[in-house]
């Protein structure tokens, strides 16, 4: 944690230098140089209110006894102080690079040919960076709204999703999947009541969790499980464990791994009325008819480990008709689930949609997606489907920009899908 605050640190004075070069440049005529003063005086404030933020909320953090995950919670807000002024000025550094770029090739292109009064205009044409500094207003706001509000903003997203082989029972079965939940990342417990209620509304079948209920600890969890005995949903509610649940993580100023808390909270989920699957699986029935719900613990590519093992997940039934496997890190989809025995539904989480980026009815974005090819989303393989929801919770960075919190509302059709026919 203290080398990735090393990191912001510097890219943040880099950033801020060539931002202010960026304004340099586009207020560089001398009946603009007022806007340049206020421009450049406005950083200057940013920059001071951010320093003296930074100054005070270590004192405060670190003259302040409480529990250890609280003080994990409120480092979320250094991060997002830093990001709220990082990510304009990041927009705005890349749009005086590009500018610089173009700059270059004109004078070599004067050179090599001739000096001339359209390339003297080319080079001093400031739109790119006015560009950048409309980009850069935008994503200010951007990000400021997911701190504020979009952490909150709960989406359901309802997706179909058509099996050849579900049970004629199963036929319009609906499972409501959430993911991420990070409860420990929550200060008050109102807006996890509010998603609740939305599953409640719902009335779907089952409920899933896929993993990372809390941050780091059990009793992150303690103070939601009356919010979760809200729910019942007729076919059970089933969970597995992700890597924050298991221990993968570092407490803030430590280098050593504490032991996780793990038996803790799976009692949490337990009186939550979760079924947590411990790489096993149950089957949920309907009249005469059946489906396996599995799941695994966590399997991460490094430096994740791999907990999760789908062979004991299946216990020598991976030829059951129709299989339901929950497993927290969507990376598992490729490497294990698709190679392997036939599976109908993945549910995965992990991804988070990074908490930022654009997703909308018909575009969806994020720098995640250049680390998780499925990060968000449907994706097929054959008669084999994975379903990312992008996260209940949030982490590190106290917000969703772009990215809002989900509840996925699957439901399950028999035959083909129609919008796929000839």
């Amino acid at each position: 944690m203290e080398l990735r605050f090393i990191f912001l640190a510097v890219l943040f004075i880099v950033t801020h230098i060539y931002s202010l070069r960026g304004i340099y440049n586009l207020f560089d005529k001398p009946y603009t140089r007022p806007l340049r003063r206020l421009a450049v005086g406005a950083h200057k404030v940013i920059n001071i209110l951010l320093i003296v933020f930074v100054f005070a909320f270590i004192v405060v953090v670190l003259n302040t006894q409480v529990d250890v995950y609280v003080t994990y919670r409120r480092f979320f807000l250094l991060i997002g102080a830093f990001m709220l002024v990082l990510i304009p000025k990041s927009a705005l550094a890349i749009f005086t690079l590009l500018d610089d770029v173009k700059r270059a090739f004109v004078w070599l292109l004067a050179k090599v040919i001739a000096p001339s009064p359209l390339l003297s205009k080319l080079k001093n044409n400031v739109l790119i960076l006015l560009v950048g500094y409309v980009v850069s207003g935008f994503l200010f706001f951007h990000t400021l709204w997911g701190i504020v509000y979009g952490r909150f903003d709960f989406e359901v997203v309802e997706q179909e999703v058509w099996f050849e082989n579900l049970p004629e029972s199963f036929n319009g079965f609906r499972i409501v999947h959430i993911s991420d939940t990070h409860l420990g990342s929550f200060i008050r417990t109102e807006p996890v009541y509010e998603g609740l209620e939305i599953i409640n509304s719902i009335n779907p079948d089952m409920v899933v969790m896929t993993g990372d209920m809390v941050n780091n600890h059990a009793r992150e969890a303690v103070k939601f499980i009356e919010a979760f005995q809200i729910l019942n949903p007729p076919k059970g509610m089933f969970a597995v464990l992700g890597n924050h649940d298991l221990g993968d993580y570092r407490t803030w100023g430590t280098i050593e791994k504490p032991e996780p808390d793990i038996d803790s909270l799976l009692l949490v989920q337990r009186q939550m009325g979760f079924t947590t699957l411990l790489n096993e699986h149950r089957f949920v029935r309907i009249g005469s008819d059946s489906i396996m719900i599995a799941g695994v613990k966590n399997w991460g590519k490094p430096p994740f480990k791999q907990y999760g093992d789908l062979g004991a997940a299946l216990g020598g039934r991976a030829d059951f008709p129709f299989i339901i496997l929950l497993t927290h890190d969507t990376s598992h989809w490729r490497a294990e689930v698709v190679p392997g025995p036939q599976i109908s539904l993945t549910l995965s989480g992990h991804t988070h949609g990074l908490q930022f980026g654009f997703s909308n009815r018909w575009f969806h974005w994020s720098p995640i997606q250049w680390k998780y090819p499925e990060w968000n989303g449907l994706y097929s393989e054959g008669a084999e489907y994975l379903y990312v929801n992008r996260g209940f919770g949030f982490l590190s960075f106290p917000g969703r920009a772009g990215m809002p919190p989900e509840i996925t509302v699957l439901t399950l059709k028999r035959g083909q899908n129609p919008n796929t026919l000839p």
